[in-house]
């Protein structure tokens, strides 16, 4: 048994001992959590594409001016 499956069936244990309504109340924080990290990724992601098309406009439109010069 490896330190992370330890790990994983000591979360289980203690998970199964919780009431009903703890367990709810901990999986919607746990996929809240989640939720949480995928709408940033998303951001961030979209954040880096708008940087890419900002910065191929910026390199295109000083190429179009220097030529026109």
């Amino acid at each position: 048994m490896t330190a992370e499956t330890g790990a994983a069936d000591q979360v289980r244990s203690e998970f199964s001992k919780l009431p009903f309504d703890e367990k709810i109340s901990t999986l919607i924080r746990i996929e809240l959590d989640m939720v949480g990290d995928a709408v940033e990724a998303v951001v961030s992601e979209a954040s880096k594409a708008i940087d890419e098309i900002t910065n191929a406009c910026s390199r295109s439109s000083a190429s179009a001016t220097s030529n026109r010069a």
